[in-house]
């Protein structure tokens, strides 16, 4: 190659750097994974001897979204939740296990969480000083022969302001985090005066308690 050549060779490696540089600067990636205990409520235990299933798709939840000059955003909240129930349960319940399929059992009924929906804001699109999480669960409410009675949607959100933070992957992180906490304060909070919980724990009163098996797998 001649001097000419290479002459024209190396600016043309030096654009495209600063090319690829400048597109690669605003489409950052922001990845939140929650890793956090939970603290267990305080609250009246239900005498219901509950089986809950925590499904794959429950602990593998991840939503993922493209924001215009802003980048990829990917926020997992799906790997704490078997914690965050273990939590719950532990406060709202005499009795539980945790199984990962729905199939009979020998306790009063199946509660299967589910994740339905999850949205999310930073302050640069809302306008405001918040990081938000929004998240809609989905309890699916089945008897102890697996046969499903009903559902019970509950929403849970969570906030986080911008000046404790130092980017959106930390808000993001606390206000997802703080979203997961308000569903379990409005579960324990809820779940014995909500309409699809009280026909679901009227069609299982019938059930014999077995206490040996309190806290074991169904």
């Amino acid at each position: 190659m001649s001097n000419a050549m290479i002459a024209l060779y190396r600016p043309s490696q030096w654009l495209l750097a600063v090319a690829l540089l400048i597109v690669g600067s605003g489409c950052a990636s922001n990845r939140i994974a929650l890793d956090a205990d939970f603290p267990v409520p305080l609250v009246a235990q239900s005498s219901t001897r509950v089986a809950i299933v925590i499904t794959p798709e429950l602990q593998s939840f991840v939503h993922n979204e493209k924001i215009a000059k802003r980048g990829d955003y990917s926020i997992n909240v799906g790997a704490v939740q078997k914690r965050l129930f273990n939590r719950l349960a532990q406060g709202a319940f005499n009795a539980h296990a945790f199984t990962d399929t729905v199939a009979a059992t020998t306790y009063d009924g199946l509660l299967v969480p589910n994740i339905a929906e999850l949205q999310f804001a930073t302050p640069a699109q809302s306008r405001t000083d918040y990081y938000e999480v929004w998240m809609r669960y989905r309890f699916d409410l089945y008897d102890r022969d697996a046969v499903l009675l009903g559902s019970w949607d509950l929403p849970a959100y969570g906030k986080a302001n911008q000046t404790n933070y130092n980017n959106d992957t930390e808000g993001l992180y606390a206000a997802a985090l703080a979203a997961c906490r308000d569903m379990a304060a409005m579960f324990s909070l809820n779940f014995n005066t909500a309409q699809p919980v009280q026909s679901w724990l009227s069609a299982t009163a019938d059930a014999a308690p077995t206490t040996s098996d309190a806290n074991t797998t169904p």
